[in-house]
């Protein structure tokens, strides 16, 4: 990979990542995870209270993402959706709620 990373960059500089995620047909749905700090940071002297994960690849052809992050004890999900190709979003966003809910319910 080290030997093919200026050929990769040079492909993105020349529109060719976009070009390939308009057109890649290997994957419909994007799942991502990502580990924030546990502790709350500061920007600019101000306090950072909480943080949303938003998809990258705006001009790409997935159908649905979701996208978590940790962040100072808080887990904050989003999903994003084609609505043309999944027009089922609010469904899929109250059927996912509803299993964290079940899921961070206290046990006996």
């Amino acid at each position: 990979m080290t030997v093919l990373g200026p050929v990769f960059r040079r492909f993105a500089a020349l529109g060719g990542y976009r070009w390939y995620m308009r057109r890649q047909r290997r994957a419909h749905t994007l799942v991502s995870y990502v580990r924030g700090p546990a502790r709350p940071l500061r920007f600019g002297g101000a306090a950072v209270r909480s943080m949303i994960p938003l998809a990258v690849g705006g001009d790409s052809n997935f159908t649905v993402t979701f996208q978590a992050l940790a962040y100072a004890g808080k887990l904050t999900l989003t999903a994003m959706a084609d609505p043309d190709a999944f027009p089922e979003l609010p469904l899929l966003a109250a059927e996912l709620a509803a299993e964290l809910d079940r899921f961070a319910a206290p046990r006996d």
